[in-house]
């Protein structure tokens, strides 16, 4: 057995599969076997390449998978539109899991970080990702041609400074916010209502992850 082949069976085994469809389920996401592979791949590609492109703090299988995948697609329910963008992607979070599970959108995965872009190029290439892109560039300097109907974050700056940065992203549309047990709602800009703020329904990643839909226009 090669080294690469040694390390794509530490990297997957019929556990990890099961308990990714076990959460799915749970967070009642549908997942038909094609998404279900592309999601281990991801999780694989994830593993692989961490530690030379520094792109998550978990190394286990477990982690990845509760705190970083599930996680990402607790936003799915929430996306609006046909154009998402995933503003500060890193490790292709939560833009790559969410265009694997939602294929009628297109994904834009912005990150400043060079080698996290081409990390995240690469995983588009290597699942076979036909409608999510990625641009490396900070949001600040940013400008869409077409606005945006769904934006979407984790943990890239303070609310308040997230919602200043990608306003002019939107027209009108929809801001996800990734909220932690003790985070709190920033003041709201013109223009913006809350729309709701539901539990993250998680499995395995503790309690008190909730998501925070915010509407922009008229």
């Amino acid at each position: 057995m090669s080294p690469l082949e040694a390390l794509s069976i530490s990297l997957s085994t019929p556990q990890d599969g099961i308990q990714l469809e076990a959460g799915l389920a749970q967070m009642q996401i549908p997942a038909d076997p094609a998404c279900l592979q592309a999601l281990q791949q991801f999780m694989q590609l994830l593993q692989k390449w961490n530690r030379a492109y520094n792109l998550t703090g978990a190394t286990d299988p477990d982690t990845l998978l509760h705190r970083h995948v599930l996680d990402s697609l607790s936003l799915l329910p929430h996306l609006a539109g046909h154009r998402v963008i995933d503003v500060g992607s890193g490790g292709g979070l939560p833009g790559i899991p969410l265009a694997i599970a939602s294929r009628d959108r297109e994904f834009l995965l912005l990150d400043a970080n060079a080698k996290k872009t081409r990390f995240i190029q690469q995983c588009i290439i290597e699942i076979g990702l036909q409608n999510a892109r990625a641009h490396q560039q900070r949001v600040q300097e940013y400008t869409a041609a077409q606005g945006f109907d769904t934006v979407v974050s984790r943990a890239l700056a303070p609310a308040q400074t997230l919602l200043a940065w990608v306003d002019p992203l939107l027209v009108r549309g929809r801001v996800l916010l990734m909220l932690g047990p003790a985070s709190d709602l920033p003041e709201l800009p013109r223009g913006y209502r809350l729309q709701g703020v539901y539990p993250a329904g998680v499995p395995g990643a503790g309690p008190g992850r909730q998501i925070a839909v915010l509407e922009k226009g008229p």
